[in-house]
C-alpha cells in the first residue's frame, strides 16, 4: 500500500524521535554509575567519617548507598571486622594501633593507588607511612588525623588548663570522664615521662596503673563514642574529659560553652587510614570512596564535621589557606610532635590492666 504524504512525514518524524530518544539514552547510560541499583558499601567506622553532609554527596554520584557503623573504640572495630572475616564490611576507617593487626589477621588486602586518581594529593609524608605500609606495599590510606586533647566546660573551668594534672585537681572529683579505650594507658605514660609510651616495661605498666587508680575515684563515666560524651557535658555529668576534638566541635555547634587545649608535649593521637577488607565483595565502590573522600569535597566533609585534621592538599585548598593554618595542614609540624598510636607489642597486659582499672 502506498503511504500518504502525511504517513510519510509521520514516519520520518518517528525515526527522527526513536533516533534522538536512542542518543538520548544512551548518554544517560554512559554517564550514569556503572553500579547495581541495590549497590551497597559496608563500613565500620569512626564516627563522622560517613556523615550524611558529604556522603550524600556520593551517593548521588555513584548510585550506591553508603552503610556504616560507628565503632566505639579500636578493639570494638578490630573485633567486628575480623568476626565476618572481611565480609561484614567492604572498608574500615583503622587508626595506626590496629592497622598491623588487620594485616597480620589477613583480613585486608593491598591497596593499588593506580586506582585512586586523588592518591598524590595525600602529604608526601603520608605516603608509605610506617602506620599503614607493611612489607613495603601500602595496605591503608591515610585520610585524617588529629591528638587527643582536654576538653572543659568554661562555666565551671574559668581558666584554661595547662597540664593535664588538672584531672586529679580535688575541685572537679567526681566530674572527669576518661575514654574507655586501653590506649588511654598510653597518655597517663606520657603524663608519667616516658619517653615511649607504647613500649612499656611490666615496671612501667605498674607505674601506670597506680596512676590510674589514684584518678579512678574522681572519674564519673569511661566514655565510648564522641555522643556519649557530648551528653554527658550537657547533662552536666562531667565538666573536664580527655576526648577527642570532635566533641569539642559537636558541643561547640551547639553553643555549649566548651574549651579544648592540647597540653604541649604530652599528646596522643591517631593517624586514620582506609582499608579495604580482603574479601570485599565491592572492591570497585571501596576504592571509589576513598578517593571521594581524598578529594576536596570529601575532605572538607570530615573536617567540618569532625574537627580533625585532612590528609591532602586538595583538602587544604578546600578548607582555606586559614583554616588549613588552623588544623596544621600546612606544615604537619604538629603532626609530628604527637605521639600517634601505635601497635603495642603486649597488648594483652594492656588489655587485662584496662580492664581491671574500669571495673
Amino acid at each position: 500500500m502506498r503511504q500518504t504524504l502525511w504517513q510519510h512525514f509521520r514516519t520520518a518524524l518517528l525515526i527522527s524521535v526513536l533516533s534522538i530518544t536512542s542518543v538520548f539514552v544512551s548518554t544517560f547510560i554512559s554517564s550514569a554509575p556503572a553500579y547495581a541499583a541495590d549497590c551497597t558499601l559496608t563500613a565500620i567506622v569512626w564516627e563522622g567519617y560517613t556523615d550524611p553532609s558529604f556522603a550524600q554527596t556520593f551517593e548521588k554520584e555513584t548510585g550506591c548507598t553508603v552503610k556504616a557503623t560507628y565503632a566505639g573504640s579500636s578493639d570494638e572495630m578490630f573485633a567486628k571486622f575480623r568476626a565476618g572475616r572481611g565480609r561484614t564490611y567492604d572498608i574500615v576507617s583503622a587508626s595506626g594501633d590496629i592497622t598491623e593487626r588487620l594485616y597480620k589477621a589477613g583480613l585486608v588486602r593491598a591497596i593499588d593507588t593506580d586506582k585512586l586518581n586523588n592518591y598524590n594529593s595525600v602529604f608526601e609524608s603520608f605516603q608509605g607511612g610506617k602506620w599503614n605500609t607493611f612489607d613495603g606495599k601500602p595496605y591503608g590510606v591515610t585520610f585524617a588525623w588529629g591528638p587527643n586533647v582536654l576538653v572543659y566546660n568554661t562555666d565551671e573551668v574559668k581558666s584554661a588548663p595547662t597540664s593535664w594534672d588538672v584531672l586529679f585537681d580535688p575541685a572537679y572529683a567526681g566530674k572527669i570522664s576518661l575514654p574507655d579505650n586501653p590506649m588511654t594507658i598510653a597518655d597517663v605514660a606520657l603524663w608519667l615521662g616516658k619517653s615511649d609510651p607504647y613500649d612499656l616495661t611490666d615496671a612501667d605498666l605498674a607505674e601506670v596503673k597506680a596512676k590510674l587508680l589514684e584518678l579512678r575515684p574522681s572519674v564519673r563515666k569511661f566514655w565510648t563514642t564522641a555522643g556519649e560524651l557530648a551528653n554527658l557535658f550537657q547533662s552536666g555529668e562531667v565538666v573536664l574529659a580527655h576526648a577527642w576534638p570532635l566533641t569539642y566541635t559537636q558541643l561547640s555547634n551547639e553553643g555549649f560553652p566548651i574549651g579544648s587545649v592540647g597540653p604541649r608535649g604530652k599528646l596522643t593521637g591517631w593517624t586514620d587510614s582506609w582499608m579495604i577488607s580482603k574479601n570485599s565483595r565491592n572492591e570497585d565502590i571501596a576504592y571509589k570512596w576513598i578517593d571521594f573522600i581524598l578529594s576536596g569535597e570529601g575532605q572538607k566533609g570530615v573536617i567540618e564535621v569532625t574537627g580533625y585534621s585532612g590528609a591532602t592538599t586538595l583538602g587544604a585548598e578546600a578548607v582555606g589557606s586559614e583554616r588549613a593554618h588552623e588544623l596544621f595542614m600546612d606544615d604537619l609540624s604538629l603532626h609530628s610532635q604527637i605521639n600517634m598510636w601505635q601497635s603495642v607489642k603486649n597488648y594483652d597486659q594492656w588489655v587485662q590492666l584496662w580492664n581491671e582499672i574500669r571495673s
